[in-house]
């Protein structure tokens, strides 16, 4: 503070003075500091985020999980205890309007289970896939948006064992003939209910058919069918990469830190990992080791 006195200007450094013009101002020093702290915490925060945010979206597809299956048993209590069909020809699917639906997608589960689940789609897509199906919705034809709801259900199912499989390996005579009963097409066939699972966490690509705009070629985290590691012999890659095609593992997703959410027979549903995804035990109800194959009967 400046002072006149006869023409002399004398500056005065008083410390209440000092302390007023320095309130509300920050040197260089102190603002990196500031800066500092503030990314040590954002770094120990945002792994707890990311884990929480993970956390919720397991929780989420576990629950869905759960709902499935129950609609599942309701399709056989409805249906003199026969499994829901897991990809098989001919039976009759409709949509919410009531009209008939057409091969492929009456082959597919999704529509055949709709009525189970209150014809809530929003069951069968979670997380995620929620804004998928969100598209489906809004497609200007709704015969290709019926065709794309059917593809994409972020739980498939265990078709070729469970349900059958018109593709894979039908569940015909001549097979049960040469290779004994390997799928289980009734309720009270099932030896290990709580060992067989029934669907699982899976992912799928766009072929072009029904994709919405900027989806062409894009994997995501869902598909109608998984298929097991084994059949007659090893059909899965050896190790897990989430870089491979979605065909690589069976379309089976261990999306959640290298696990995925699996729906059993019993009616319970639990995480499983890598190892165990790959135990044919949990695949098929007639295996008896983990590396087990279909072989032809003596």
């Amino acid at each position: 503070m400046g002072i006149t006195v006869c023409g002399v200007t004398m500056t005065i450094n008083h410390p209440v003075v000092a302390a007023r013009k320095s309130v509300g101002a920050f040197t260089l020093i102190e603002l990196l500091v500031v800066v500092a702290i503030i990314g040590v915490l954002a770094g120990l925060l945002l792994p707890g985020l990311a884990k929480a945010k993970n956390q919720a979206r397991k929780i989420n597809e576990l629950s869905s999980s759960k709902q499935v299956v129950l609609a599942w048993h309701l399709y056989a209590d409805d249906h003199a205890g026969a499994v829901l069909p897991g990809y098989r020809y001919g039976y009759e699917a409709h949509d919410f309007q009531g009209h008939d639906i057409e091969h492929p997608v009456n082959a597919r589960y999704p529509w055949r289970l709709a009525p189970y689940l209150g014809n809530s789609f929003d069951i069968l897509y979670a997380n995620e896939n929620r804004r998928l199906l969100e598209l489906f919705r809004q497609q200007a034809n709704p015969e290709l948006g019926t065709y794309a709801a059917s593809v994409f259900p972020s739980l498939g199912i265990n078709s070729v064992f469970v349900g059958g499989d018109d593709v894979e390996l039908p569940p015909v005579p001549k097979a049960v003939e040469k290779f004994g009963s390997f799928c289980v097409l009734k309720l009270h066939e099932i030896q290990r209910p709580a060992g067989l699972m029934t669907f699982v966490s899976a992912r799928g690509a766009f072929d072009g058919t029904g994709a919405p705009a900027g989806f062409d070629g894009r994997t995501v985290a869902g598909y109608y069918k998984v298929l097991p590691p084994y059949l007659i012999g090893r059909r899965w890659a050896v190790d897990w990469r989430e870089s491979d095609g979605a065909d690589a593992w069976g379309h089976v997703s261990p999306r959640y830190q290298s696990k995925s959410i699996a729906a059993h027979a019993d009616g319970h549903s639990e995480v499983l990992g890598l190892r165990e995804l790959q135990d044919m035990q949990r695949w098929a109800d007639p295996a008896d080791r983990p590396d087990w194959t279909l072989s032809a009967r003596p």
